[in-house]
């Protein structure tokens, strides 16, 4: 008989192998330079640029020294800790988009791949792992919700449960694209709402794309912790905005 994390292994390739078999039904191209043959190239990979360290033990933000950024010792996030993969720009941002708004939903588990290895990196007690989730307007608008193409297979090649009703959206909100530090985080205040179900005594871990100011994930985090989470991590495919900061500024 199978153990838990077994199954979980053999879900994986069994998702990855249906995946696969499309590509010969419709031949891919890659994701960040659009070069036929496969859905990643190797040159996109090596042009990646990873979030620069040290970084901000609680928010990810790359900063002159370790510790934490003026910001977090101020303001203490909701969230354990955050950490993105890589820098939003070049192939990784150009990838991004086509997952998001061209329905190139095959990157998802192509993307989740790296995720899948620093997640192991970085070691983290993780007793679950949730998408952020899309309003209601906007998943009928796109057809889908695009952390959920990233969650569920980090979930499956980690071994970790996947709850992806762990949250759900408490309002619609505008999209945070343009909008400054203030309004990002009044725009998701109060915007989700946990599923104790799901998160009670767990540790848990909040997957998005990107995240830029941590808003959104914060928000998840106060709504996870309210519904009876112990902790709760974050992890983006990349992060945008200012890639390197004072630890004395905001």
């Amino acid at each position: 008989m199978m153990n838990m994390a077994q199954s979980s292994t053999l879900a994986f390739r069994i998702y990855q192998n249906l995946w696969a078999s499309l590509d010969l039904v419709f031949p891919p191209s890659c994701g960040g330079c659009g070069r036929p043959g496969a859905c990643w190239c190797h040159d996109c990979q090596s042009d990646v640029r990873t979030v620069e360290l040290p970084l901000c033990e609680r928010c990810g933000q790359s900063l002159n020294l370790p510790g934490e950024c003026e910001n977090c010792r101020t303001s203490p996030p909701y969230f354990t800790a955050v950490r993105s993969w890589a820098v939003f720009e070049g192939p990784v941002r150009k990838a991004i988009h086509r997952l998001k708004y061209k329905r190139d939903i095959s990157l998802g588990v192509i993307l989740a791949q790296p995720l899948i290895a620093y997640l192991r990196e970085l070691d983290w007690v993780v007793e679950g792992i949730i998408p952020v989730p899309l309003g209601v307007a906007r998943l009928r608008e796109r057809g889908y919700n695009q952390a959920i193409l990233l969650a569920r297979p980090l979930a499956m090649g980690s071994g970790k449960p996947y709850f992806p009703k762990g949250l759900i959206r408490a309002r619609e909100t505008r999209s945070q694209v343009g909008l400054s530090f203030t309004q990002r985080r009044d725009n998701v205040t109060g915007a989700f709402q946990a599923r104790s179900k799901w998160v009670t005594d767990r540790c848990v871990l909040v997957v998005d794309d990107v995240s830029t100011s941590n808003a959104t994930l914060d928000a998840c985090a106060k709504a996870l912790l309210n519904g009876g989470a112990r902790k709760v991590y974050g992890l983006t495919l990349a992060r945008a905005g200012r890639q390197h900061v004072q630890n004395g500024q905001a």
